[in-house]
């Protein structure tokens, strides 16, 4: 549950969801509803997918717990989590998800960068650092309401320009929801990938089955 949640989940949380309102790959595939109409949905889902990728590299109650070892009377500690993931991890990840999702086929590195600012995020979040999810959320922030001129720099986050009209979302998607709110609702779905196509679009399987 939300409450249970390590405080390093929530802080990555936060980054994660600003780091990819910031992205404009995806926020011009969301408002131009390239994934459905459940665009919006799939954005959060993402989200969550990656937040489950590091949270299960996270000790779990159970193996937190000190063990003892019956001959030795020794205290050990028990752990099975699994190896964080990397950037070409994660922007594998990212790639095979906007083909699936949102028939784009990415090549201008962008993913690259955005799964460099994930591991750079989570790196953050295990030390408490929140300098940079925070400067990510301000970022984030003005870019509500605009759209990116993507041809300029698709891969940073900080060296995109956003277009000076008012193109609201005319789909009505909450795509740009990034705010503390909606965090417990990722942080307690990670674990459910919703089926959200039923074109036989391939589904991402997490690692260590959880």
């Amino acid at each position: 549950m939300a409450s249970d949640t390590s405080p390093i989940s929530v802080l990555f949380a936060r980054g994660i969801l600003a780091r990819l309102a910031l992205w404009p790959a995806l926020r011009i595939a969301v408002h131009q509803n390239w994934g459905g109409p459940q665009s919006a949905q799939k954005q959060r889902w993402l989200a969550g997918i990656i937040i489950d990728e590091f949270e299960a590299c996270l000790p779990s109650a159970s193996a937190s717990l000190t063990a003892f070892d019956s001959h030795q009377s020794t205290p050990m500690h028990s752990s099975h989590t699994l190896p964080e993931p990397d950037t070409e991890y994660i922007e594998t990840m990212l790639l095979q998800i906007m083909d699936d999702e949102f028939e784009v086929a990415l090549e201008d590195g962008s993913a690259f960068d955005v799964a460099r600012d994930v591991v750079r995020l989570w790196n953050d979040a295990k030390e408490g650092k929140d300098g940079y999810v925070k400067d990510l959320e301000m970022q984030a922030d003005r870019t509500k309401g605009k759209m990116p001129q993507y041809e300029v720099d698709a891969g940073s986050a900080s060296d995109w320009e956003d277009s000076d009209g008012d193109n609201e979302d005319e789909s009505g998607s909450d795509s740009e929801d990034f705010g503390e709110e909606v965090i417990p609702q990722l942080l307690d779905h990670a674990k459910e990938v919703p089926d959200i196509d039923e074109d036989g679009f391939t589904t991402i399987k997490r690692r260590g089955g959880r």
